[in-house]
């Protein structure tokens, strides 16, 4: 079984890879070199940006960008759980 904080070491591993540089240079910004609870407020709102765009993309067909969306939107959740303590 992983530790917690091996979870949100795997979380935010997989949440770097998946986000844009611009919103990655503002976590940056909020929290130094590491990503803590500090950016909880960040992550929520880039999730309900991320909801929303994943939508927009279904609905004029571009498929694979909503799959990527999608799959953004999952890791901001499995980070957001992390940082809340689940």
């Amino acid at each position: 079984m992983m530790s917690r904080q091996q979870l949100i070491d795997a979380a935010v591993e997989h949440y770097i890879g998946l986000e844009s540089v611009e919103s990655m240079e503002e976590v940056l910004t909020m929290c130094g070199a590491t990503i803590d609870a500090g950016a909880l407020p960040l992550l929520t709102r880039r999730l309900a940006e991320e909801e929303a765009r994943r939508h927009i993309l279904a609905a004029h067909g571009y498929t694979r960008m909503a799959e990527k969306s999608a799959q953004l939107a999952a890791s901001l959740c499995a980070l957001i759980r992390s940082f809340e303590g689940w």
